[in-house]
């Protein structure tokens, strides 16, 4: 064989070995990606059921008579801890289920309800990071 024909498929295996590491660097960027995307996807869905847990409780122990309503202020109670640094919280329950501390806010009836209904404000300390 003659060098020219080398040197032809030389430079056809080195561009085939450069193609070859250019879709690999593109389909791994991908998957990073979309790796970065559900677990930021994953984090948001486990605030927001720590929040659903934070209203449920809150459903539940104003129902029980454990919480109470204030007459004039607002009643926080907390799950792992306080969200709001400023906030004191009245009880705070743990579970180690929920990722995220969550505050809940029991407002007074000042506002006329209906059958004495009063507002509550759930808040959950969701941030994400990327890894």
């Amino acid at each position: 064989m003659p060098n020219r024909q080398r040197g032809v498929i030389l430079f056809i295996v080195m561009s085939i070995i450069i193609v070859v590491i250019v879709l690999a660097t593109v389909v791994l960027r991908i998957t990073l990606n979309q790796s970065r995307l559900t677990h930021h996807q994953v984090s948001r869905i486990k605030a927001y059921y720590a929040d659903k847990a934070g209203m449920n409780l809150a459903f539940y122990k104003l129902r029980v008579g454990t919480w109470s309503q204030h007459a004039t202020g607002i009643n926080y109670y907390c799950i792992n801890g306080k969200v709001d640094v400023a906030v004191t919280c009245l009880d705070t329950v743990t579970d180690t289920a929920i990722p995220y501390n969550v505050q809940i806010a029991v407002y007074p009836q000042s506002q006329p309800g209906i059958n004495n209904t009063a507002k509550i404000d759930v808040k959950c300390d969701y941030s994400y990071t990327i890894p």
